[in-house]
């Protein structure tokens, strides 16, 4: 039997939602804004985004930690890029992975993305049928 989660959204006011943890009743505001108009929260694809970069994070600082690296700090930046005409989906997908500090090699950051990809992160393997994405890193002193 599959495991289920669970989301839910609730309107608050013109275009904005709040999405509701099920597991951890946290809010993440969810907004639409026509041209012009500031967001009073992250945009659908925004969210995906960070959805992705953070799932992606999250499993490769566990396997660097299992490798036996230090990873002192990590950002990962998402961006997406998105077709002009509806449905506005995303056409590709980059994320960058800025590790600062600690003590890494890359051979093993390498290995710890692969694996994210190929195996780990639930998001992005149910992006990446439709959508590419690019994975890059840089290393950071300090």
């Amino acid at each position: 039997m599959a495991e289920e989660i669970r989301a839910d959204a609730v309107f608050k006011e013109g275009m904005r939602f709040d999405g509701v943890s099920g597991r951890a009743g946290t809010v993440a505001p969810i907004d639409f804004a026509a041209d012009g108009q500031s967001l009073g929260g992250f945009a659908p694809l925004e969210l995906l985004l960070a959805s992705l970069a953070g799932c992606s994070g999250q499993v490769v600082v566990g396997l660097l930690k299992r490798m036996g690296q230090e990873v002192g700090g990590l950002t990962v930046r998402a961006r997406g890029a998105k077709k002009e005409i509806h449905p506005k989906v995303l056409v590709s997908i980059e994320l960058e992975f800025e590790f600062r500090g600690g003590r890494l090699d890359g051979a093993s950051v390498e290995k710890a993305l692969a694996l994210s990809e190929e195996r780990f992160c639930p998001v992005w393997a149910m992006l990446k049928g439709g959508t590419p994405i690019k994975a890059t890193y840089r290393l950071v002193a300090g």
